[in-house]
């Protein structure tokens, strides 16, 4: 399961979501159903077993829901980072998500992460395509200068946003390949030493091949 010779992330899709209860947040960022909360049982289990060194999440709650589904199954409880430059493509303007102490009554070992565009505020975009693209490679280049080859992270995000940032980090224009369209489905991607990047696994469901 370790390949030192690669950086892996595992791009994630958040569990299936209902927006007609928002309650306290923003519409655009809707509640997992009842079926949502058991795919994210389901997705812990399959990634019980699997070492990974970071979680990095969306700051909308069913992004933040799916992630701690997975913490959960961990003994160590690790530490769940919240990242809202991970958010959906066309939220409210201006919103970017739930803050850190109202995500903590869900999971209490998680922690925002730093601002990738280097702001004192969140002032990204996150509508036009160029905001999608430059939000992306922030991201990518983030995770890339943080991390190392021997590490595994895995990121949790939304469809919208992951048809860009998966194309990203394998060097391809947004739109030409369809990914993550499924409720926690997962698509891998390893980057090489020798400078190649691998699209290892596509839309993975609970029910597919296990990550190598």
């Amino acid at each position: 399961m370790e390949n030192n010779d690669t950086l892996q992330i595992i791009f994630i899709r958040h569990a299936q979501t209902d927006y007609d209860d928002i309650g306290d947040r923003d519409p655009s960022d809707g509640e997992l159903t009842a079926e949502g909360e058991q795919q994210c049982l389901a997705l812990g289990e399959k990634l019980k077993g699997l070492s990974i060194d970071a979680y990095i999440t969306s700051s909308l709650l069913r992004s933040f829901k799916t992630a701690v589904g997975v913490c959960k199954t961990k003994s160590d409880e690790p530490l769940l980072e919240i990242c809202p430059e991970l958010v959906e493509c066309g939220c409210t303007p201006g919103y970017y998500g739930c803050s850190e102490e109202y995500l903590k009554k869900y999971y209490k070992n998680t922690k925002m992460c730093e601002k990738l565009f280097g702001t004192e505020s969140y002032e990204f975009g996150c509508e036009a395509f160029e905001d999608n693209i430059a939000r992306a490679e922030k991201v990518i280049s983030y995770i890339k200068n943080r991390f190392s080859y021997g590490n595994r992270v895995a990121v949790f995000s939304h469809h919208g946003f992951l048809e860009y940032l998966i194309p990203t980090a394998l060097g391809v224009k947004p739109h030409i390949f369809r990914f993550s369209l499924d409720n926690t489905s997962m698509s891998v991607v390893d980057f090489c030493r020798d400078g190649n990047v691998v699209l290892r696994s596509v839309n993975e469901q609970n029910d597919g091949i296990m990550i190598k």
